[in-house]
């Protein structure tokens, strides 16, 4: 075992137990995926902008789920936090990115929010140690990307339905990790 590895692993688990392993917030991408998909059945000239509106609303939802939840998403005495946040914040800095494509390939938008939004989940596998965020990451990009290649002229509807169905799963798979980790942290102290 590595010096550090204990360290990071009690990092993790006590991030894992404060934020819930962030389960509010994707609890909140489930959540905008399926408003996503009943906006879907609108205009699609109004539906990019219930994507870009949407989009910036999961973070202040997604906080007042945490604080519903009484999850911590901040943790300030642990810097895994701050790792996490940085990923979590690396999300505005594909604005410009879905803007341009707001303007000049609107039928893109459920791809390219797909795969950005997939794409960003892949670093909370090695901060939580979860295979649910690497299942997330891989469907999510999997998902938005084989529908947008092959299916493109459904992709107003199917992605983001797809994608909610992806967010659901995922939101199970937390909570079985949430579980799995409190029953061994049950056993361990029984062991003492």
């Amino acid at each position: 075992m590595k010096p550090y590895e204990p360290t990071y692993r009690e990092l993790s688990t006590a991030l894992a137990v404060s934020s819930k392993r962030g389960l509010p917030m994707i609890f909140t991408g489930m959540l905008f995926w399926l408003v996503a998909g009943l906006a879907g059945f609108l205009d699609h000239a109004i539906t990019v902008w219930v994507y870009l509106y949407g989009i910036g609303l999961i973070f202040p939802v997604g906080l007042l789920i945490a604080k519903a939840m009484k999850a911590d998403l901040f943790a300030k005495d642990n810097p895994l936090a701050v790792l996490a946040g940085v990923a979590g914040a690396m999300q505005i800095l594909f604005a410009p990115l879905v803007i341009l494509i707001l303007f000049r390939l609107p039928e893109y938008i459920p791809f390219a929010v797909g795969v950005l939004t997939g794409a960003h989940f892949l670093p909370y596998a090695v901060i939580y140690r979860s295979k649910a965020y690497l299942f997330l990451s891989i469907a999510t990009v999997a998902g938005a990307g084989l529908i947008g290649s092959l299916a493109l002229q459904y992709t107003f509807l199917a992605t983001p339905f797809a994608l909610a169905a992806v967010y659901l799963v995922t939101c199970l798979l937390l909570m079985r990790e949430r579980k799995c980790a409190h029953m061994g942290t049950l056993s361990s102290q029984g062991d003492r």
